[in-house]
C-alpha cells in the first residue's frame, strides 16, 4: 500500500478532529471577549453550520474537477482560517474565522476518503479508510490534551495556531501524494469532459443543511422564540422539498437520489446518524459525571475522557485488520451492538461510581463507533459508483455531523427528561440496541 500518500491525506484532514481542543478554551475565550456563557455555542455553530452545509457539494467538486485539487484548495483554506482565527481581535472576527474554518475542514474532508481509498487496488481499500477513521480518532483523542498545553503558553489562540504549521506542511507534501490506482498494463485515456456543475442544487443543499443545523441549535436555547423556531422549520421543509425535486430531474445532480430510493442505502445513513447521535452523550454528559465525583480534577477529567476515542482509534484498527473476512454490513452491526453495550455499561458504571470500570465502558464504546465509522465509510464508497467517491465519503461525513447536532439537542432534552445519568445511558444504550437488532434482523429476510 502507498503508506506514505496515506499518511500525508490523512494529516491533512487532522485539523478537523483536532478542533476538540477548541472547547477546553470555552472558559478562557469567554474571558477574553467578556461574553455571557450562552454565547460561547456560537463558536461551535458557526464551525458546524459551515462544515455540515458545504462538504457535500465539495466531494461533487472533488469528483468533477479531480480531488487533489480541492483537497490542496482545503490545505490553504485550512492555514488561513486558523491564522485569522488566532489573530481576532474580536468576537465577531472569531466567528467569522470560524465560518471560515468550518469550509476549510469541509475541503479536506470531502475529498480525504476519496483520495485514500482511490489510491489502492479495490481488495485494499477497507484497511486505507481504515486508517482514515483511526486518524480522524486519534486527532479527537489528541485535541483535548494538547489543548491544555497550548492555552496554558499561548492563551486561547493556541488552539488555532498549531493547525496553521500543519495544514503547510501538508500543503508542501501534497506532491508526494500517488494517482488513482489503476490495473497492472491499463492506459489512462483521455478524461471525458466533467459535466456542468449543478450549482442550483448546491445552493438548495447549502440552504437545507443549513437551515437544519439552525434549527436544530435553536431548539436547544431556551429562549428560543417560537416565530424563529417556526420560520426555519418551513424554510428547511421547502428547502428540502425543492432540493430533492429539483435533484430528482437534474441530469448531473450534486447527490442523486436514485440512492436513497434503497431501503438498505438510507437505512446506512441514517445508522450513522442513529449511533453518533448516541454516542455524542458521552462528550456532553460525561464531563458533567466526572466533575461531581469526588477528588477528580478537570486534567484528571479530561484524560479519563479522552479513552473513548482511544477505543475508537483501536477498533479503527481492528476492523481494517479483517479484511474480507468480516463483511462491511456486519462491521456496522457488530460495531452499533458494541457501542450500545458500552453505553449501557456506562449507565451500570455510573450509578456505581467506578471510575475504573468506566474506562472500560468508554473504550468499549469507543471500540465499537471506530468499527461502525469503518464499515459505514467501506460500505458507502461500495455502493455509489467511483466517480461519485467524493459524494460518497461526504455523506459519511455529514450524516455523523448531523447525529452530533442531533445529540446536542436531543440528549439535554432526553436527560432534562429522566434527570438521572444512568436513566438516559439506558435509554440510549437501548436504543441503539434495538435499532441494531432490528437492522440484522431486516437484513437477514431481505432477499
Amino acid at each position: 500500500m502507498p503508506w506514505a500518500g496515506i499518511v500525508i491525506v490523512c494529516a491533512g484532514v487532522l485539523p478537523a478532529p483536532l478542533d476538540t481542543s477548541v472547547n477546553v478554551a470555552f472558559p478562557v475565550i469567554t474571558e477574553a471577549f467578556a461574553l455571557p456563557l450562552r454565547e460561547i455555542q456560537w463558536v461551535v455553530i458557526a464551525f458546524v453550520l459551515a462544515q455540515s452545509s458545504l462538504t457535500i457539494v465539495f466531494g461533487r467538486l472533488g469528483d468533477l474537477h479531480g480531488h487533489r485539487r480541492i483537497f490542496t484548495a482545503g490545505m490553504i483554506a485550512s492555514a488561513l482560517a486558523h491564522l485569522a482565527a488566532a489573530l481576532a481581535p474580536t468576537f465577531g472576527w472569531l466567528l467569522a474565522a470560524r465560518v471560515l474554518q468550518g469550509a476549510a475542514v469541509g475541503l479536506a474532508m470531502s475529498c480525504g476518503p476519496a483520495l485514500v481509498s482511490l489510491m489502492v487496488p479495490p481488495e485494499q481499500k477497507r484497511r486505507a479508510l481504515g486508517a482514515f477513521v483511526t486518524a480522524t480518532s486519534l486527532g479527537m483523542a489528541i485535541g483535548p490534551l494538547a489543548g491544555g498545553v497550548l492555552i496554558h503558553w499561548l492563551g486561547w489562540p493556541g488552539v488555532f495556531w498549531f493547525r496553521v504549521p500543519l495544514a503547510l506542511l501538508v500543503l508542501c507534501l501534497l506532491p508526494l501524494v500517488p494517482g488513482a490506482w489503476q490495473p497492472a498494463g491499463a492506459s489512462p485515456g483521455v478524461a471525458p469532459r466533467p459535466p456542468a456543475f449543478d450549482l442550483l442544487g448546491a445552493v438548495l443543499l447549502t440552504l437545507s443543511l443549513g437551515c437544519l443545523v439552525l434549527l436544530l441549535t435553536q431548539a436547544t436555547r431556551p429562549d428560543a422564540g417560537a416565530v424563529l423556531s417556526l420560520s426555519l422549520c418551513a424554510v428547511t421543509a421547502a428547502s428540502v422539498f425543492a432540493f430533492v425535486r429539483h435533484e430528482s430531474r437534474h441530469p448531473a445532480p450534486v447527490l442523486r437520489m436514485a440512492p436513497f430510493r434503497s431501503a438498505r442505502f438510507s437505512a446506512i445513513q441514517a445508522g450513522s446518524v442513529a449511533i453518533n447521535f448516541a454516542c455524542f452523550s458521552i462528550m456532553l454528559l460525561i464531563p458533567y459525571v466526572l466533575s461531581s465525583a469526588p477528588g477528580t480534577s478537570i486534567s484528571a477529567a479530561g484524560v479519563l475522557l479522552a479513552f473513548y476515542p482511544i477505543g475508537s482509534v483501536l477498533g479503527g484498527v481492528v476492523a481494517s485488520r479483517l479484511g474480507h473476512r468480516v463483511t462491511s454490513a456486519t462491521l456496522m452491526h457488530a460495531g452499533m451492538l458494541l457501542a450500545a453495550l458500552g453505553l449501557s455499561a456506562i449507565a451500570a458504571v455510573v450509578a456505581r461510581d467506578g471510575q475504573t470500570a468506566l474506562v472500560a465502558a468508554l473504550l468499549l464504546t469507543g471500540l465499537g463507533h471506530g468499527a461502525f465509522q469503518v464499515g459505514c465509510m467501506d460500505l458507502t464508497t461500495s455502493l455509489l459508483p467511483a466517480e461519485e467517491r467524493g459524494v460518497a465519503g461526504s455523506l459519511v461525513s455529514v450524516t455523523r455531523l448531523i447525529g452530533i447536532v442531533l445529540g446536542a439537542t436531543g440528549i439535554g432534552w432526553l436527560h432534562a427528561a429522566t434527570t438521572r445519568f444512568e436513566i438516559t445511558f439506558t435509554v440510549l444504550g437501548g436504543g441503539l440496541i434495538l435499532y441494531a437488532v432490528v437492522g440484522i434482523l431486516t437484513r437477514r429476510r431481505s432477499p
